[in-house]
């Protein structure tokens, strides 16, 4: 999508005004629309019967006396559906609203003589909750795309609380605030019944049509399918969504902050140089390993790959082992303090430092309080993250921040060769989430932010953003809101596509449907179309939105394009 898109903004401020007047109405009668559509092979016969019933009561000729009896059969066929789904919700403890509204503009149509758009309008509505019905079963049947190797995390992810965005909310309660304007309307026109006694059955058809096209179905369950479409194509794409409410999220966000390692860079440490001081260089290697042992870091990991030390194997001797997030470890080995970490750490114990005259993350090491020296590493650039990040701002995004631990002379000249709009360099994970709170109220509440991170020492950070992208996440950590599980950090823009795509196919879908409604309701009124094919229209513009809504399920693919 092109930054110049639909922005998912307009859907709140487009639906305002009914959400009001529906908030109101929802709390004083506590009235929701459940979606649980059930597919069942008898309620598609029973309507396919019902629409055979009304062809042939159509094709009669020369047995005009017989035509009504022959459409009300057809209507009651039809009814049947409509009836078993609302008794359904009565047992559920739900308002059958729409199901109501459907059979009362059945009966005014059967009332104002017009036999044949009664059984029309249960037809096209039993054909509507047939075709969301079928989408939902294989909703159910959808391939697992993500593996059994990250089982634990994804039922994490599906264990954790969630709740709808605010869009979803927004578009829910404005739902119910267009239900309530058209079937108000419907009153209205009733009411005029009785004052143009001459005239009753065309004041009585303009009530049954408004009634027919109050269901907001179509409004609530493409938003869902649009949705689901959306994660389960960021499925195929090895993206996990937390919950259904991130895509809207994630697609406002337009400021991202990344942790520098293990996104931009690979995460994997090699050792530069080594500079001793008052002992030699293995020595020297050793002692950091040793205590760094107990550490998962990826820079405590080279250490004891390089130094030969085997992964968790933690010295009988090292008695004591403190990580400093952000710092580094504080360890007790054979009798001695042993200090491994960044200069930070030393300045903390007042220990003097060696600077290092080269770029690179410096460790240095310190014993008893005597420096030893210090251990220069170096991790490499992810391949295309300078084009990813270039993508994040074609598709929308304004400001790109790098966060990382690094002295603040290796981090500008990174940040610099990634075009980096800011970096901040030498912080702790605290100190990483009071910097995404500080660009929170540089750039305002409206702005939502986006970090990205490996999961490495990054919870701060996710809990202080609007939205958590972790790259590679382990099983044992909490679940983001976007997990990535690829080493493609190309992934991240292709997330935030389908995320914007989804947004634009919601908005369409909505306005569409509006105006489709509010047209065929004029149209109607007025006349100038049949009340047979205002429900026919209803009901085929509500499963073009349906289809519509299905494209998500292929973003993944033009998102590759």
């Amino acid at each position: 999508m092109s930054k110049h898109s639909p922005s998912s903004n307009a859907i709140p401020s487009v639906l305002s005004l009914p959400e009001k007047f529906s908030a109101i109405l929802q709390k004083l009668l506590g009235l929701r629309f459940p979606l649980e559509r059930r597919f069942s092979g008898r309620d598609l016969l029973l309507t396919l019967g019902a629409a055979a019933l009304l062809i042939l009561g159509t094709a009669i000729r020369g047995l005009s006396g017989i035509r009504p009896f022959v459409c009300l059969a057809a209507m009651l066929a039809a009814a049947v559906p409509i009836g078993m789904q609302g008794y359904r919700l009565i047992r559920e403890k739900h308002v059958p609203l729409e199901e109501i509204t459907w059979i009362l503009a059945a009966v005014l149509a059967e009332l104002t003589g017009e036999y044949a758009a009664g059984a029309l309008i249960l037809i096209f509505a039993n054909l509507l909750c047939q075709t969301e019905a079928y989408t939902l079963l294989h909703r159910e049947a959808a391939p697992d795309y993500l593996g059994e190797a990250r089982l634990e995390l994804r039922q994490a992810a599906e264990t954790a609380d969630t709740e709808k965005s605010p869009e979803r909310r927004t578009l829910a309660s404005a739902s119910f605030g267009f239900y309530a304007v058209f079937v108000l309307t419907a009153l209205i026109f009733a009411v005029c019944t009785l004052f143009h006694l001459e005239n009753w059955r065309d004041w009585l058809r303009r009530s049954m049509i408004f009634l027919l096209l109050a269901s907001p179905s179509a409004f609530l369950f493409t938003s869902m399918l649009t949705h689901f479409g959306a994660i389960f194509s960021a499925a195929k794409a090895e993206i996990l969504f937390r919950d259904d409410g991130v895509p809207e999220k994630f697609a406002r966000c337009k400021l991202f902050a990344f942790s520098k390692t293990g996104t931009v860079t690979d995460g994997r440490y090699i050792i530069s140089e080594i500079v001793p001081v008052s002992l030699g260089e293995d020595e020297l290697l050793r002692i950091a390993a040793v205590a760094e042992c107990s550490s998962d870091h990826p820079i405590a990991e080279t250490l004891k790959t390089t130094a030969g030390l085997r992964e968790g194997v933690i010295p009988e001797d090292a008695v004591e082992c403190t990580e400093i997030p952000g710092k580094g470890v504080s360890t007790y080995f054979s009798g001695h303090h042993i200090l491994v970490g960044n200069a930070g750490l030393l300045e903390d114990h007042g220990i003097w430092y060696q600077v290092p005259s080269k770029t690179g993350s410096a460790i240095h090491v310190s014993v008893d309080g005597t420096y030893r020296g210090y251990i220069l590493l170096s991790d490499n650039l992810r391949e295309n993250a300078f084009e990813t990040l270039e993508e994040l701002r074609a598709l929308g995004a304004s400001t790109l921040v790098m966060l990382t631990g690094d002295v603040r002379s290796a981090a500008r000249t990174l940040a610099s060769s990634l075009n980096f709009d800011m970096v901040k360099p030498e912080l702790t994970p605290e100190e990483k989430g009071s910097s995404i709170r500080y660009l929170r109220s540089a750039h305002g509440d409206r702005t939502p932010i986006a970090s990205v991170g490996d999961g490495c020492h990054d919870a701060e950070m996710f809990r202080a953003s609007d939205i958590s992208v972790c790259l590679q996440p382990r099983s044992g950590d909490d679940p983001a809101d976007i997990s990535i599980f690829s080493e493609r950090i190309g992934r991240i823009p292709l997330a935030y596509r389908i995320c914007r795509s989804t947004e634009r196919t919601l908005l369409i879908n909505t306005l569409a449907l509006l105006l489709v409604k509010l047209l065929l309701g004029i149209l109607g009124a007025a006349s100038v179309l049949h009340t047979g094919v205002v429900a026919g229209l209803d009901c085929g513009f509500g499963i073009a939105a349906t289809i519509y809504a299905l494209t998500c399920l292929t973003l993944e693919k033009r998102g590759n394009e």
